[in-house]
């Protein structure tokens, strides 16, 4: 089975660089995604167009390794600029040395997933400022394991290149040698991964991260990890600290109910919003509710709570969070938002990932970041609450764009999610166009 990414050396070829890395390294390099060849350019003074850079493999090889962690495990920024930390460890363009590279972005890792996007060059001045331009657009997201099998075959291909020409001692040799030590050591792969959730290069704050990773025994690990995803760095001792505070004031447990027959899937090969459909389906079947609202009535009877206690909320917590009891099926709530939708949200995002991430930790993260998990909660709760197949049925006849706010009232109240929801399920389920949501949402 081909990969769906990856960095090949077309050829090697003569240089006239005086570095002699440099000079063993001058390659015909193609990097490709999901079949599109993100290295195809024209070149203005060959007057032709080729697949492959004319570049150095070996600053290209540094920086993958250099970056490999943030690039493996850090998750999407939320910032609108990304800083100038992330853009030197995620822009492709970073890695300069006098080369002209793509401009290609590696978006963020979702854990399972890595989203990459290129951009081709269309400005104006490219015949006057450059002797290329590449040619392909791609938004696209690539398994992890691929990237991780690429960008290690690409490095050893460079290391033999290199004791092909003597050369045996070289920076890339060391930046190779360290990270093989930390692959194979469980505790440094668990440091380095924590210290690229909180968006820091290696050795950055060793203070902050060991702090971090100490509470992982109290937290587990896949919660801290949730949470400094996260906080990128910012905060997040308080975070922690004041989560615990939250979670000592847990008196009442929801249940729960077990699905039966139940398995939500393969969480490495189905994407996110697919396991979490599925199994939002699976529990409406098993509650028998099928395609009708979820009532508050009905979600304090199923899970043995007062409808008082599910809208008790800490506005003071810094996330919503679910607290495993003792006894099994048992969930301890902390809801920090206050409105009616977002608490129900937050609640059935509880319920999804309660039923799906078999673990004994005991604390469950809600955040807003882009992990897998946190995808699949959110998707999970809006199947949940409005389910989108319904969606399709209600409208397969068609919908009336100019009745459209109606509509978006109508289901809305029905089903007492945020419009939003909505607009987000007929576009996924081609009921609207994206560009007519895009617009709805501009002007809501």
């Amino acid at each position: 089975m081909s990969k769906s990414f990856s960095i090949t050396v077309r050829e090697w070829i003569a240089s006239e660089a005086s570095d002699p890395i440099e000079q063993a390294t001058s390659a015909e390099l193609e990097i490709v995604a999901e079949e599109t060849c993100l290295t195809q350019v024209e070149d203005f003074d060959a007057k032709t167009v080729r697949t492959t850079i004319r570049t150095s493999a070996e600053p290209l090889a540094k920086w993958l390794l250099a970056n490999w962690w943030r690039l493996r495990w850090e998750a999407e920024s939320v910032l609108a600029s990304p800083t100038i930390s992330w853009r030197m460890s995620h822009l492709i363009a970073a890695v300069g040395q006098g080369y002209i590279w793509p401009d290609l972005c590696f978006l963020g890792s979702d854990g399972h997933t890595i989203a990459l996007e290129c951009k081709r060059h269309v400005a104006p001045d490219w015949y006057e400022s450059s002797p290329v331009r590449f040619l392909n657009n791609l938004s696209t997201s690539i398994p992890a394991s691929d990237f991780e099998d690429t960008v290690k075959d690409f490095v050893r291909s460079v290391l033999l290149r290199l004791e092909s020409m003597n050369i045996r001692k070289s920076e890339l040799h060391d930046l190779y040698g360290d990270l093989s030590n930390e692959w194979r050591t469980p505790k440094s792969s668990a440091f380095r991964k924590i210290e690229a959730l909180l968006a820091l290069d290696p050795d950055e704050d060793h203070e902050l991260v060991a702090t971090i990773v100490r509470s992982c025994k109290e937290f587990g690990a896949q919660a801290v990890e949730e949470i400094a995803a996260a906080s990128g760095g910012n905060g997040i001792t308080k975070t922690l600290e004041r989560t615990k505070a939250f979670a000592k004031s847990v008196r009442t447990f929801a249940d729960i109910p077990k699905l039966q027959n139940i398995n939500p899937g393969d969480s490495d090969i189905q994407p996110a919003w697919s396991s979490a459909r599925s199994l939002a389906y699976a529990a409406r079947k098993d509650w028998g509710l099928e395609d009708r609202p979820l009532t508050d009535d009905f979600m304090a009877e199923r899970f043995s709570v007062t409808k008082a206690k599910l809208a008790d909320t800490k506005t003071e917590s810094p996330i919503s969070f679910g607290l495993r009891g003792t006894a099994p099926g048992k969930l301890g709530l902390v809801l920090n938002r206050p409105r009616d939708h977002e608490r129900r949200f937050d609640l059935s995002r509880l319920v999804g990932d309660y039923l799906a991430f078999d673990s004994e930790e005991r604390y469950l993260p809600v955040t807003g970041s882009q992990t897998y998990r946190q995808k699949f909660q959110r998707a999970f709760a809006a199947e949940l609450l409005c389910p989108s197949r319904m969606i399709k049925t209600r409208f397969e006849k068609g919908l009336n764009v100019r009745g459209l706010d109606k509509e978006l009232d109508d289901v809305s109240r029905e089903y007492n999610v945020d419009e939003r929801i909505v607009l987000h399920h007929m576009v996924n389920r081609g009921v609207l166009s994206k560009n007519i949501a895009d617009s709805q949402l501009a002007f809501a």
